[in-house]
């Protein structure tokens, strides 16, 4: 009888805490939101009957895209209880980048799956922050990348899921044991109706000589797209961002560039 219970608790425990959804790179949870930004949460408030999420007063520290708010919607409960498992709680005085897309309602929205990154927890969670060496460079690069984006003027939207046909990263392994000093290059894609590539226009490039030749190989790569139910075809020039990543030598592993945010 003891087993049985034990084996109903991690099942339930598995059902209750894991929430299957891919993380978003920057690039694309960037341009798919209608509302990016450093915020504080000051209040939030309980859950609405029948509501699956509850609302949030906001300090906005930087806004990088979209209107000023002054509050969001967090999908998840108000007092912390078990939910789904996609639910979140953020209690006031969190400081986190929301990345918040505009639902049927009219409110912006955060999630689980919708790629935030804390920054700084409240008082009362903040011994559970303690961050890796890893964990604080990818947050550094991050934000230097929303920096850019707001220093280009870049916030376009767009809500077209691509996904490139697994060529790109062979294409990569030729800069295996590259040393560069910055850490991302980003580039825009602008697509035909079909998905051919018309252009490729450096956002923000490594300041080396390679910039030009990687721009060479995003030319070449091909894409799939699905919106709404269509797949494989999309609004005449449509956009897209690309980010590049340098990841230095560790131990025995050599440096390399690679187009997944890890």
């Amino acid at each position: 009888m003891k087993t049985t219970l034990k084996i109903i608790f991690f099942l339930f425990s598995i059902g209750a805490f894991a929430c299957d959804c891919d993380s978003p790179n920057i690039t694309e949870k960037y341009i798919q939101s209608d509302f990016v930004a450093n915020v504080t949460i000051l209040k939030i408030y309980p859950n609405k009957k029948n509501e699956q999420g509850y609302r949030a007063d906001i300090k906005i520290n930087e806004l990088f895209k979209g209107k000023r708010l002054k509050s969001i919607y967090v999908y998840g409960r108000s007092d912390n209880g078990i939910g789904n498992s996609c639910d979140i709680y953020i209690p006031a005085n969190t400081q986190l980048i929301a990345y918040a897309r505009r639902n049927n309602d009219g409110n912006y929205g955060i999630g689980m799956c919708s790629g935030i990154m804390y920054l700084d927890y409240s008082p009362r969670y903040r011994k559970k922050t303690l961050k890796s060496n890893r964990e604080l460079k990818k947050q550094k690069r991050e934000l230097d990348i929303l920096n850019t984006f707001k220093s280009k003027n870049i916030n376009f939207t767009n809500k077209i899921n691509f996904r490139e046909k697994a060529k790109l990263h062979k294409e990569l392994k030729q800069f295996n044991g590259i040393e560069l000093e910055k850490s991302f290059g980003i580039y825009e894609i602008t697509f035909t109706a079909n998905l051919n590539i018309k252009k490729v226009r450096e956002i923000s490039g490594f300041e080396n000589s390679i910039d030009q030749n990687l721009i060479e190989i995003i030319k070449k790569t091909e894409w799939t797209s699905f919106s709404k139910g269509v797949k494989n075809n999309v609004p005449e020039s449509s956009k897209l961002l690309i980010g590049i990543y340098f990841y230095p030598k560790e131990k025995e592993k050599s440096s390399f560039l690679s187009h997944y945010y890890l």
